[in-house]
């Protein structure tokens, strides 16, 4: 095994779980006004944030293109730095072309929280495949913190702890199979990203790094999100500290009444979306997924995948009536959240508490 990834590995495994305690929480009032950024009119399927992503977007396809230059044209409005790395591969249906989107906030900043999810669709010839989980509600929960916490994250007279710290974002391109998942037909985008990364060397005053995957703390994978009564089991114990962290956000949160109650067969009631006794505890490895070829290179984990897999995955039900808006509002709070502690952001900056 490579020395770079036995170090990242060691400061994953022992070093980082020291630091939960030192990470700040927002107070109460913070929380509730972190949570007052939601406009459910952006985030419903019919918002306007959200509608432009449920359309077919198979990789390949001019209605790709379309909903990539959606998402670029989001965050260069922003004023984030944008890339694209694009590139050919070929598939059970020839070469094909593929582009996945890199932001970044602050490229001055060398640590990165890293959030990711794959914004095609997969292919389908006997019907309309939307992809409303399968990711075009957790492409919008990222697109959504982004536009959420960027006042935050540019004040330069905010009470911004975390100096070298910045959010950047993956929207991956070709997750999903044209034939039958397999390893040359599967994660095109995150095969090509990781592979690249890991042999682009860069520097830093600040940091010691031999590549660009050093940038990376933490890279969390948003995947199948949207739908009722899932849960997230604990996948990887490197990364189970910030599992229960988020586990403590949505606890505070519902001890503030700012999650929205779920529908379910017993009525309207609060439905946790995380499940630390999931007999997958510890077991990421039985999922595949974009996250993989990081993994393999040593990156830290976090992997926001409900098991067992929403009814509608993969089949035509995936759209925008499976969609259940409360769980996507609790979601988006909980994620925006977490990103706000981890980078140690004061959303009340201005004396305002």
């Amino acid at each position: 095994m490579k020395c770079s990834v036995i170090w990242r590995r060691f400061i994953l495994y022992f070093i980082l779980p020291l630091l939960v305690n030192c990470y700040k929480e927002v107070t109460n009032e913070s929380l509730r006004h972190l949570a007052s950024f939601t406009d459910p009119n952006r985030l419903s399927v019919n918002g306007s944030l959200m509608k432009p992503l449920l359309v077919e977007r198979v990789s390949g396809t001019p209605a790709n293109v379309r909903v990539r230059e959606y998402i670029v044209d989001h965050f260069q409005q922003l004023g984030w730095h944008v890339e694209l790395d694009e590139f050919t591969d070929m598939t059970p249906y020839g070469e094909k072309s593929f582009a996945n989107i890199i932001v970044t906030e602050n490229m001055d900043k060398p640590n990165r929280l890293v959030l990711a999810a794959h914004y095609d669709s997969m292919f389908v010839t006997d019907f309309e495949f939307i992809g409303a989980t399968d990711s075009a509600i957790p492409c919008g929960i990222l697109m959504n913190m982004a536009e959420t916490l960027h006042d935050i994250l540019t004040d330069s007279s905010s009470n911004y702890r975390q100096k070298d710290k910045t959010i950047q974002m993956i929207f991956f391109d070709g997750e999903e199979a044209f034939k039958e998942w397999g390893p040359t037909d599967s994660i095109y985008g995150a095969r090509n990203l990781a592979q690249r990364w890991e042999s682009t060397s860069v520097s830093h005053p600040r940091k010691v790094m031999k590549n660009k995957l050093d940038h990376i703390e933490v890279l969390v994978l948003l995947d199948l999100l949207g739908t009722t009564n899932t849960q997230f089991p604990n996948f990887y114990r490197s990364t189970s500290w910030l599992f229960y962290k988020l586990i403590g956000i949505e606890n505070r949160l519902n001890n503030q009444s700012i999650l929205k109650t779920v529908s379910s067969k017993t009525g309207e009631r609060l439905i946790s979306l995380f499940n630390p006794n999931s007999y997958l505890t510890f077991m990421g490895e039985a999922i595949g997924d974009d996250h993989v070829p990081f993994l393999e290179r040593g990156v830290n984990i976090l992997h926001m995948i409900p098991y067992p897999f929403p009814n509608v995955w993969h089949n035509r039900g995936d759209n925008a009536d499976c969609i259940d808006q409360a769980v996507v509002e609790n979601l988006a709070v909980i994620f925006r959240t977490f990103a706000a502690e981890y980078l140690e952001l004061d959303p009340l900056p201005h004396n305002e508490l």
